[in-house]
C-alpha cells in the first residue's frame, strides 16, 4: 500500500491511512527477510519478535486502553521470554499481528478523534486519559521508528 493520497485533508482519514500504510510496510520489510528469527543487534531482538511486539502494542493501545476491553496480559511483550515461543512459526505470529490490526480498527470504528481512552487500561485516576487522536499519532510514531529498525536489521542481514 502506498501512502495516503496527497489530496486528503481530513485528519482521521490521514491517521487511518498512514497507520494502514505502516502496518503493511512492516510486513513488506519482513517479506523475504533472511532468517527473521535471528538477531542482528546487541539487544537481541529479532525481526519476528518485533512483529509480535507490534501486535501486542496494537492490542494494548487500541483495544485495552482506548476501547476498555479486557485483554489477557496486555504487557506480555515486555517479558523477553514470552515474546517468542519456540513452537510459534513466523506465519502464526503474522496471523496474530493481522488479527490484532483488524481488532484495533474495529475498536476505534465510529469513535471521534477527541474521544478519550477508557479508565479500564493503564489510565487510572488521577491520570488523564489521552484522546484517540493522540493515541493514533503515538502508535504511528512507534510504527515509523520500528520500520527504521527493520531497515537496519535487513541491511545487516543481507550484508552477511
Amino acid at each position: 500500500m502506498s501512502e495516503p493520497s496527497k489530496q486528503l485533508s481530513d485528519p482521521r482519514e490521514l491517521l487511518e491511512g498512514y497507520l494502514d500504510h505502516y502496518r503493511e510496510e512492516i510486513l513488506r520489510k519482513l517479506d523475504g527477510f533472511p532468517e527473521p528469527g535471528v538477531s542482528r543487534v546487541p539487544s537481541g531482538w529479532t525481526p519476528v519478535s518485533m512483529l509480535k511486539h507490534l501486535a501486542y502494542m496494537e492490542r494494548r493501545w487500541f483495544v485495552w486502553d482506548f476501547a476498555g476491553e479486557q485483554v489477557e496480559d496486555p504487557w506480555s511483550d515486555r517479558d523477553e521470554d514470552d515474546l517468542l515461543v519456540a513452537d510459534e512459526s513466523f506465519e502464526e505470529i503474522k496471523d496474530f499481528y493481522l488479527a490484532q490490526c483488524e481488532r484495533s480498527r474495529q475498536a476505534v470504528a465510529g469513535a471521534g478523534l477527541s474521544d478519550v481512552a477508557s479508565r479500564i487500561g493503564r489510565f487510572q485516576p488521577p491520570e488523564e486519559p489521552p484522546t484517540l487522536a493522540w493515541i493514533m499519532f503515538h502508535v504511528l510514531e512507534e510504527y515509523m521508528r520500528h520500520a527504521g529498525h527493520l531497515d537496519i536489521a535487513r541491511e545487516l542481514a543481507e550484508a552477511r
